[in-house]
């Protein structure tokens, strides 16, 4: 395809209206700090979703910086700069001084919500890829000029492309999903080199490094390692020993460091990183555990390269193989930073009136750090990263009848309604909300990755919610998402969604005073838990087709069943809407009937007792999401109605007489009923108030 400029900010951006986004950084999930301008303008469709004459926008679901991939460069007046992609509604690219924090240039990526990876070509241009909606978008920017080129989209058909590195000789290599392929860029020829599909039972490639010349490539969810031949494309199958490979699913990350080279997988841990020494061929027999997203940086003095343990900057000598303390566990740097999702990029490197080593690290939410090996001096900036809004990935109702959303894949941010002024508060929260209930006073949370529960009160700090629940991916459950949550008296049910290549999810009952939990995995055999609720000691549970992703459904319909809380068994199952793929939703109506929504819009109403489905409305708003989400159904007692969105439509049954009423037509990706009746819908990007 032709490449193509695209739309580029002035340095001195005047930001989305309202964005004040310091006032949230360091703010806590309850703090009621109010982001400006979110007031209740005039009626008005926007972001996506077709309002009503009835609705009300009250501005963007959430404001946040989100950055998720950071490289470090030289310009070549020896400036040192950083160079970040920040999720959101578009995705943004930014370019920064890493001494001061300031801005040098900043874009908007048009088409694009999600950023990728960043590399530097031996020239100095640096190249970084973005997609969703686009597919896979790679696109070049010129540090002198300020140029940025879209080279191109949906290469080789595919969707994400993952860890794009060099070559001595500036050619760029990736990997890719859907079709676990391994691609070489030629920015000299602007020619794409397909290498093809490394194996059939992995979808991605998502680790790549160059070593020795030769390109090694790690796929998941089945984790196979390849070398390759960059000339002829030959290719062998490396095998590590059991103790690298035990656990282990997928290779996240393939990074040569003088004579060893660091890969990372997972969910043997939380990627967890082996060690090959290339200089004798064989692997370590030391697992550097708990390592974050960050890559390992470049050595500095002394052969010491610098990574993350979590939140802990921890060193590793090249030379002696071995991990050492760099005080960072004790620092206040650490401290100030507590709670924040993550850093995804550090590099050692000198700081002016600082000696040498200086780490540099910049965290999701825009925060640059600097820590001085040598005397423990540090700074934290909040650097000037150009953010945008983006809409909500979930809503709930917590136990103060507010209405929280939750993000995608943030930098730990939430935001709720205020009911009286209706203004949206800007909370800090979990890297992604799937879920958010309110369970015996509290607020409940799931987060991803891992299938997470958090239980906090509704105006406590983020950093002190609790974690109840933990499932994890990997061994033993292989659980990775919640998106259902209900009471059962004192306890709390969940459901979940199956790791990355598995089938089966799980309805979990945990205690959350004492944390102990039962896992009960295939409940419904290959399928995923997505829906529930309770009544009179029984948990109702809806099902979906589909387990994690890169999985093929074993069954053809979802199905309803019923789990007996005091004798811990599943007493009934069966399919209730012929044909649906998914039970999206469940709610117990006042008439003591259990109502649900189906797939293929599908309103129903179960009798507990008959254990059947005695109402039926067609509503025809089919729901695509193979897990039931963008979907909600919850019943209003002022009008005796019940309530929900499908198919990007808000909509009423009346349960009496089985009449549908659609409200707002299209654009809506979520609803939720707050404690004093009133519906609120999520867009794209912006909330609104049905009237």
């Amino acid at each position: 395809m032709a490449a193509r400029h695209t739309r580029t900010r002035p340095l001195n951006v005047d930001r989305t209206a309202g964005f004040t986004r310091r006032g949230f950084l360091s703010g806590a999930l309850g703090t009621g700090v109010v982001a400006a301008g979110f007031g209740v303008p005039a009626i008005a469709p926007a972001a996506g979703a077709t309002a009503s004459a009835s609705s009300t926008n009250l501005g963007p679901a959430i404001e946040t910086v989100n950055v998720r991939s950071v490289t470090y460069g030289e310009l070549p007046d020896g400036r040192q700069v950083a160079y970040a992609t920040s999720n959101g509604e578009p995705a943004t690219f930014t370019m920064i001084d890493i001494t001061t924090g300031e801005s040098l240039f900043a874009t908007e990526i048009d088409g694009a919500n999600l950023g990728g990876f960043i590399a530097i070509a031996p020239d100095g241009t640096v190249f970084f890829t973005a997609r969703s909606p686009m597919r896979g978008g790679l696109f070049s920017f010129d540090p002198v000029s300020h140029d940025v080129i879209q080279i191109a989209e949906d290469i080789a058909g595919q969707r994400v492309l993952y860890d794009g590195t060099f070559d001595s000789g500036g050619i760029l290599y990736f990997g890719t999903y859907p079709d676990a392929k391994v691609i070489a860029y030629d920015p000299s020829t602007g020619e794409f080199r397909d290498y093809g599909t490394q194996t059939e039972d992995a979808a991605y490639v998502f680790g790549l490094g160059i070593v020795d010349g030769e390109i090694w490539a790690g796929t998941g969810p089945v984790p196979h390692l390849y070398r390759i031949d960059p000339d002829s494309g030959e290719r062998t199958e490396m095998q590590p020993p059991a103790h690298v490979m035990d656990g282990a699913d997928w290779f996240i990350a393939i990074e040569p460091r003088d004579d060893l080279v660091f890969v990372r997988l997972s969910p043997r841990g939380a990627y967890d990183m082996a060690v090959y020494d290339r200089s004798q061929g064989r692997w370590l027999d030391d697992i550097v555990e708990g390592t974050f997203a960050a890559a390992l940086t470049q050595p500095g003095l002394g052969h010491k390269a610098y990574f993350l343990t979590g939140d802990v900057l921890t060193g590793y000598h090249l030379r002696d193989q071995r991990t050492f303390s760099t005080g960072f566990e004790h620092s206040d740097l650490r401290a100030a930073m507590a709670g924040a999702v993550g850093t995804y990029g550090i590099t050692v490197t000198e700081i002016a009136g600082l000696p040498a080593d200086t780490v540099v690290g910049l965290n999701t939410d825009g925060h640059l750090w600097h820590y001085n090996l040598a005397t423990r001096r540090h700074a934290l900036i909040d650097a000037d990263i150009l953010g945008t809004p983006a809409g909500a990935h979930s809503i709930g109702v917590g136990p103060d009848g507010r209405v929280y959303l939750g993000a995608y894949l943030s930098s730990g941010a939430m935001s709720r309604i205020d009911p009286e002024s209706q203004q949206i508060e800007q909370l800090r929260g979990p890297k992604q909300a799937d879920a958010i209930g309110a369970h015996d006073g509290w607020l409940a949370v799931s987060s991803y990755p891992g299938a997470i529960v958090h239980l906090g009160a509704p105006d406590e700090d983020w950093a002190d919610f609790e974690r109840i629940l933990e499932l994890r991916r990997g061994a033993p459950h292989y659980q990775d998402r919640i998106f259902a949550m209900t009471s059962v008296g004192d306890r709390l049910a969940v459901g979940s969604v199956p790791d990355y290549g598995q089938l089966g999810g799980a309805l979990t009952i945990v205690d959350p005073a004492t944390h102990e939990h039962a896992v009960h995995r295939n409940v419904v055999p290959q399928q995923s838990v997505v829906s529930l609720a309770y009544a009179n000691g029984f948990v109702y549970g809806g099902t979906s087709i589909h387990g994690g992703l890169s999985t093929e459904p074993a069954a053809g319909e979802a199905e309803l069943f019923v789990w007996d809380v005091s004798s811990g068994e599943r007493v009934f199952s069966a399919p209730v809407v012929p044909g649906a793929e998914v039970i999206n939703r469940l709610t117990v109506g006042p008439d003591a009937l259990l109502w649900g929504l189906a797939s293929d819009g599908t309103v129903f109403a179960f009798d507990p007792t008959q254990r059947t489905v005695v109402r039926r409305v067609a509503t025809g708003l089919t729901n695509s999401n193979s897990w039931g989400r963008n979907s909600s159904l919850y019943y209003r007692q002022a009008d005796a109605s019940l309530y929900g969105n499908s198919g990007g439509a808000l909509f009423r049954v009346d349960p009496a007489e089985l009449e549908l009423e659609v409200l707002v037509e299209s654009g809506v990706r979520g609803s939720a009923m707050d404690g004093q009746g009133r519906i609120y819908y999520a867009g794209d990007i912006n909330v609104y108030r049905y009237e």
